[in-house]
C-alpha cells in the first residue's frame, strides 16, 4: 500500500478548480468572492488538503457547515471568523445555503505595504486560533469591509491592486483587534498556562504531521525539557502523552465512523506502517483496531 499523498494546492485558482469552482481571479496572488456563489457547481465536501496561501473566511450563514482544520471537526456557531494558513491540512463540509466571503492572498501581495505578515498580524501564526467568535457588532463591521473590497474586485479599476492592498490591510488590522480582544484573557494567566494553552492549540494543528514533542517546543520557542515539564505541572500529563491522546480519540473516530482500512488510517495519521498504528493504538487503548472496531 502507498500512502496518499494530501494535495497542495498553489493558488486559489488551483483550489478553485480542484473544488469544480468555475471562478477564476484575475489578480496575482488575491482572490476574494461570495461563499453563496459556490451554488450549484462546487462541491459541498472537501477531502482533506492544504494550500500555499492565507484564507480568512467571514460567515454570514452557517447552517449545517463544518471546518476540518488537521482533522479536528470545528462546527462555527453565529459569528464565525476563520483562518487558514499556509500548510494547515484543512477539509470542510458546507450548508447549500452558506453564505459570507472567502478571502485569499500570498504574503506577496502585501509586500509593498507590510513586511513581515506574521510579526504585523500573529494571529496568522500556526500556533495560534483558527477559529474566532465576533460580535454583532464586528461581524457587521467585517462584512461591510468584506462587501466593499469584492465590489472593487469585481470592477476592475487602473489603481484596482492598490486599493485592494489597502483594503486587505485594513481588514486585517480590525482582526487583530478581534484577536487582541480574546488576547486580553490572557494577560490574566501566568506564564505556564499561557504556554500549556498554546502548545494544546498547536497539538490540534500538528498532531497529523508530528509527535515529536521537540518539534512544538519550538514553535513556541521553548527547550522540550520546559514545554514537558511546565505542561505536566498543570495537567498531570506530559507533553507526549497529550500529543498520543489527540492521536488515539483521532484513530478512534476513524475506526468507528469511517470506511478506511487499518492500512489507510495509519498512513492518514502519518505513521510509516500499519504495524507501528496497531502497536501503538494497543499500547494506549488495550485493544487492537480490529477489536475496538468490532466493539458494539
Amino acid at each position: 500500500m502507498t500512502q496518499t499523498e494530501i494535495p497542495v494546492y498553489e493558488t486559489s485558482n488551483a483550489l478553485s478548480e480542484a473544488m469544480g469552482f468555475p471562478h477564476r481571479s484575475h489578480i496575482p496572488n488575491f482572490d476574494v468572492y461570495e461563499l453563496g456563489s459556490l451554488e450549484p457547481s462546487a462541491r459541498r465536501c472537501m477531502p482533506p488538503y492544504r494550500q500555499s496561501f492565507y484564507q480568512i473566511g467571514i460567515l454570514s450563514y452557517v447552517g449545517e457547515s463544518k471546518l476540518n482544520l488537521n482533522t479536528d471537526w470545528i462546527s462555527p456557531e453565529e459569528y464565525p471568523l476563520w483562518f487558514v494558513v499556509p500548510g494547515q491540512v484543512f477539509s470542510w463540509v458546507r450548508d447549500e445555503k452558506m453564505a459570507g466571503f472567502s478571502i485569499m492572498f500570498k504574503k506577496e501581495f502585501l509586500m509593498n505595504v507590510v513586511d513581515n505578515v506574521v510579526e504585523d498580524f500573529p494571529f496568522l501564526k500556526m500556533s495560534e486560533r483558527s477559529l474566532l467568535m465576533l460580535t454583532k457588532e464586528e461581524h457587521e463591521s467585517l462584512l461591510f469591509d468584506a462587501q466593499r473590497m469584492h465590489s472593487v474586485y469585481k470592477n476592475p479599476h487602473p489603481y484596482q491592486e492598490k486599493m485592494l492592498e489597502g483594503m486587505l490591510v485594513s481588514f486585517l488590522y480590525f482582526c487583530k483587534a478581534v484577536y487582541e480582544r480574546y488576547k486580553t484573557t490572557e494577560n490574566h494567566l501566568t506564564r505556564a498556562q499561557v504556554i500549556t494553552q498554546k502548545f494544546e492549540i498547536l497539538v490540534d494543528k500538528m498532531y497529523v504531521d508530528t509527535k515529536n514533542v521537540g518539534d512544538y517546543a519550538d514553535e513556541l520557542n521553548i527547550t522540550p525539557n520546559y514545554l514537558t515539564t511546565t505542561v505536566k505541572k498543570l495537567t498531570g500529563k506530559s507533553a507526549k502523552d497529550i500529543i498520543q491522546d489527540r492521536l488515539l480519540v483521532e484513530s478512534k473516530s476513524l475506526l468507528k465512523f469511517s470506511g478506511l482500512d487499518i492500512g489507510e488510517i495509519a498512513y492518514r495519521l502519518n505513521f510509516q506502517e500499519p504495524t507501528h498504528f496497531t502497536r501503538f493504538f494497543k499500547k494506549l487503548s488495550g485493544l487492537t483496531p480490529n477489536q475496538f472496531r468490532q466493539m458494539d
